[in-house]
């Protein structure tokens, strides 16, 4: 077939213009396809990292704030703690996602914000917060839960980072005697499980001596007592349910002495309380504190004891699931006990199973 000499030119120079666009179009700017010219055609956008510095209007390093981290489109939030330079981290973000980015601490707060428009990897939000004399150091140990019979109660709530909300939470419950610090390592453990970790001072322990104006020292006679321990329970759920991070229908209980038998109780009297685990529990001491036998309907629970004893007590007693642990190597009171790998194993094994 014999094809014109103007016909023949122009097939040609559509050839070269497709060439040229080809080889050319990404240095001047444009692209041949739909997909951005800075990408290869099957990768897809890298996950965001969220970091830096939390520092006073001095640019001193604040330790401790919380940054919250929120993802506009799933309305989930993560959340960090600034290190002793001050410094944050929130990797493995998803991309091309706009995230709302707040710094607090000690009531002060700034906001800023990352925007999906921006598909850069790894970006950098620092804030000056404005703190002041009276707000610069650390806050007192904790808030005050206030019962219905005129008792203070001091508590203290960690949450994990990086674990958007709604979490499941363990309530630590000290022995006689004792305070919630010695849940202080323990609570790493139930953090890093992606669990948050609230403990209280049961009245008349630690910082919970305080009752309608008046001092308060425990005695023995406690540990069988319906109006001394017991009214502490309804008002610290109360208050990790009302926390806007919490879920509040999946709490769990740790306790240790009268700690455990509280447990025991809360998890026949509250719906919330999907399991517990009593270290060292007696039977005769709780069943006493719940107030009869038909007010003490403990469920799902893990008993660790020193000794054997008699199962059938505890079997006959509470109802499934339940698991019976024993171990005579433990010298010492709750610190010791959860800080024991056996029973640190044991607690964290039976959490998975039923929390």
């Amino acid at each position: 077939m014999n094809v014109s000499r103007p016909c023949a030119q122009a097939v040609l120079a559509v050839c070269f213009l497709l060439i040229a666009a080809t080889t050319f179009g990404g240095q001047f700017g444009f692209s041949t396809g739909n997909r951005p010219s800075n990408r290869p055609v099957n990768e897809p956008p890298k996950p965001k990292t969220i970091r830096g510095v939390v520092e006073d209007e001095k640019g001193a390093a604040i330790a401790g704030a919380r940054v919250f981290i929120l993802d506009t489109k799933t309305q989930l939030t993560r959340t960090a703690k600034t290190n002793a330079e001050g410094v944050y981290e929130m990797k493995n973000l998803p991309a091309e996602v706009t995230y709302d980015v707040t710094a607090e601490f000690n009531g002060v707060s700034e906001k800023k914000s990352v925007s999906g428009l921006l598909n850069r990897p790894d970006n950098i939000v620092d804030f000056q917060l404005k703190i002041t004399a009276g707000n610069s150091a650390p806050k007192d140990d904790g808030p005050t839960i206030q019962s219905y019979d005129g008792m203070k109660l001091r508590a203290s709530l960690d949450l994990p980072e990086g674990i958007p909300a709604p979490i499941p939470a363990i309530l630590l419950l000290h022995g006689y005697g004792e305070d919630r610090s010695v849940f202080d390592r323990f609570k790493k453990t139930v953090l890093e499980h992606g669990w948050a970790a609230m403990t209280i001072d049961l009245r008349g322990h630690g910082s919970s001596r305080m009752k309608n104006g008046q001092p308060l020292e425990p005695t023995p006679a406690w540990r069988s007592s319906i109006q001394e321990f017991p009214p502490d329970l309804e008002p610290a759920l109360d208050w990790l349910k009302s926390q806007p991070r919490v879920d509040s229908t999946r709490i769990a209980i740790v306790g240790y002495d009268v700690g455990a038998n509280l447990a025991l109780i809360a998890s026949g009297r509250f719906r919330e309380v999907r399991t517990v685990v009593a270290i060292k529990p007696s039977l005769a001491e709780s069943s006493a504190m719940a107030g009869s036998a038909q007010d003490f309907n403990p469920r799902s629970a893990l008993i660790i004891a020193p000794a054997p004893g008699d199962e059938s007590q505890w079997t006959n007693t509470i109802a499934r699931p339940i698991r019976l642990v024993t171990t005579e190597s433990v010298r010492g009171g709750a610190a010791a006990w959860v800080e024991s790998a056996p029973v640190v194993d044991a607690t964290i094994q039976w959490l998975k199973e039923t929390f």
